[in-house]
């Protein structure tokens, strides 16, 4: 249709355009000849007050200057030029015998710098205006272009009072073209502003109507969409896994879906004869109710749960339950549109793992509870051992017996550390991973060691890591093992760098290095010069929650190791 209708558009613009063109033509064409005909009688008017014998006593030179013929020619055609403002010059030619046109008298006062004096000749005339002198007939011409500008003149001969029929002279009146052609402008005015009306009510027209064309599209695709709209909802409604349920202000039932109806066992028919109230458990009736009196005032946007109902057969189910308050364009309230879904199964697993969880903290309880018993007993009979053992060396200085029991005494010490290490490692996870601010952290450890002779420099800004509450351990063991295998060690610093999103803790001293051999060995469950256990340890608890750390000194000139950390594991304190 819009199509359609842009083409007559076109059409119907071409048809004003072309009848306001001829339209304004004609009038163009009208005004013109009125014009020239107005000017042909202000000119014979003008004719009319002149004598024709002063005329014949001029003699077109100086001369004329002194005569009296002359002085009233002039003041008359002062007089008409000033009666009339749109008549520029008013002048009388004269023709000499070869035809050459010159000026008898003219409309300026001689200082004007048109003025023209007595034989001043034309040479700009005309062939219209040397036909005037042949057949003497009155005439018009111009637009025509001279030495004092453009003009439209009207020409009427005057002739011989004597001999009939003899012209003598041309009186000429000018009007410039350019008030000549406002003139006609003026006139066709009505014509142009016509026929620019009538295209702008076209243009109307047709925007009115491809408005209405596309205000019409616009409400059919809109009708399409809330029909579609409606179709799917009551689609999912219908047929949805959830539970649907539509409820008024007072909380009674409009509609309600089939799957709702299988979870609580009525039919549409029984629960429409209710509220949501009638069938919720006592214990989550207060909050559900509170919350859906919120939701109605608009205090809250929507609301989720997870509630019991009674099912009809006097059964309870979980569910979990979505409500939000539907309301008009105006902001109106409509009503109440729950989702629910039976979560049954999932609250009875909960209550199994739970049940299970508790089960089994019991069993570790007990566990661990054993374990610190015969570790004590343990460790105090390795005492024992030891003492025994410390004296025999003492009483049997027998070379051959003390290197039996210098073998002895390493097993026992082995023995004791072992069982200390599990009592560690035992304890690794027990208690959830927190921030710690790492400064602190390494302070409180190296408060406990004796570092007086080393220079410990702490560059960490405000760093704080996401770590198993036994960091503190892994801190103290780097620092123990520089005190313990370090050669001639000076100095001991932390810093830390980042890689993309990566943060890197560095623990460096200046002593002996680790071989390369021994790099990796330095972390697994066996010993390297007593550090074995150690950094097994460290490792682990920094894994708990995804930190890594590496050797990767120089060997012979100093130990490096680098702790990993991931994003969400490091922080700045003070940071946004």
């Amino acid at each position: 249709m819009i199509h359609n209708a842009r083409k007559w558009l076109v059409v119907a613009i071409l048809v004003i355009l072309a009848s306001g063109c001829a339209l304004t033509l004609w009038t163009a064409q009208r005004e013109d000849d009125q014009l020239r005909e107005d000017l042909l009688i202000t000119t014979r008017l003008v004719r009319s007050g002149i004598s024709s014998g002063h005329v014949q006593a001029l003699t077109g030179s100086e001369a004329d200057l002194l005569s009296p013929e002359y002085t009233a020619l002039k003041n008359d055609l002062l007089m008409t030029r000033s009666a009339d403002p749109l008549v520029r010059f008013v002048y009388i030619l004269g023709q000499r015998p070869d035809g050459t046109v010159f000026f008898l008298v003219d409309s300026e006062l001689p200082e004007s710098a048109d003025y023209s004096p007595p034989g001043q000749v034309y040479p700009e005339a005309s062939a219209i205006l040397l036909n005037a002198f042949v057949s003497g007939m009155e005439t018009t011409e111009g637009p025509l272009t001279d030495r004092w500008g453009t003009w439209v003149s009207g020409f009427v001969p005057i002739g011989d009072a004597g001999t009939p029929g003899t012209v003598i002279a041309v009186l000429g009146t000018d009007i410039d073209a350019w008030d000549w052609n406002l003139q006609i402008i003026t006139a066709c005015g009505p014509a142009i502003i016509a026929t620019l009306i009538l295209v702008f009510f076209v243009l109307i027209f047709y925007y009115v109507l491809g408005r209405n064309e596309r205000e019409r599209q616009i409400l059919q695709e809109s009708e399409a969409a809330i029909r579609k709209s409606e179709e799917m909802f009551r689609t999912v409604f219908e047929k949805g896994p959830l539970g649907m349920t539509i409820t008024n202000e007072k909380f009674r039932f409009i509609k309600i879906n089939p799957m709702f109806c299988r979870m609580v066992g009525y039919s549409e028919e029984e629960l429409l004869t209710r509220t949501f109230a009638d069938i919720t458990h006592p214990e989550h009736l207060g909050e559900d109710v509170s919350q859906v009196q919120r939701l109605g005032e608009g205090e809250i946007s929507g609301y989720s749960t997870e509630k019991r109902y009674i099912k009809k057969n006097g059964e309870v189910i979980w569910t979990s339950v979505v409500v939000s308050a539907v309301k008009d364009l105006e902001g109106r309230f409509l009503y109440f549109l729950s989702l629910i879904s039976d979560i049954s199964e999932r609250k009875t697993a909960d209550a199994e793992r739970q049940r299970y969880a508790n089960a089994l903290e019991q069993t570790n309880n007990k566990l661990n509870l054993l374990n610190s018993i015969t570790r004590h007993d343990i460790l105090n009979q390795l005492t024992v051992v030891l003492g025994y053992l410390g004296i025999m060396k003492m009483r049997f200085p027998d070379p051959a017996l003390q290197e039996i029991l210098d073998k002895e005494n390493l097993a026992a010490n082995t023995i004791r550390n072992q069982i200390l290490f599990t009592k560690d490692y035992q304890d690794i996870g027990v208690r959830s991973p927190q921030w710690f601010d790492i400064r602190n952290v390494i302070e409180t450890a190296a408060a406990h060691l004796p570092l007086s002779q080393i220079s410990l420099q702490v560059h960490v800004d405000k760093l704080e890591l996401y770590a198993d509450p036994l960091l503190e351990k892994v801190f103290y063991t780097l620092l123990e093992n520089t005190l313990r295998h370090g050669k001639n060690v000076t100095s001991i610093k932390f810093s830390f760098k980042t890689l993309d999103d990566v943060l890197m803790l560095i623990y460096e001293d200046d002593g002996g290095g680790i071989p390369a051999e021994h790099k990796e060995a330095i972390f697994e469950r066996r010993f390297f010069k007593h550090t074995g256990f150690g950094l097994f340890l460290s490792r682990t608890i920094l894994g708990i929650t995804g930190m890594t750390i590496r050797e990767t000194g120089d060997p012979g000139k100093n130990a490096r190791f680098e702790i990993l950390i991931g994003p969400g594991a490091y922080r700045f304190a003070g940071s946004a």
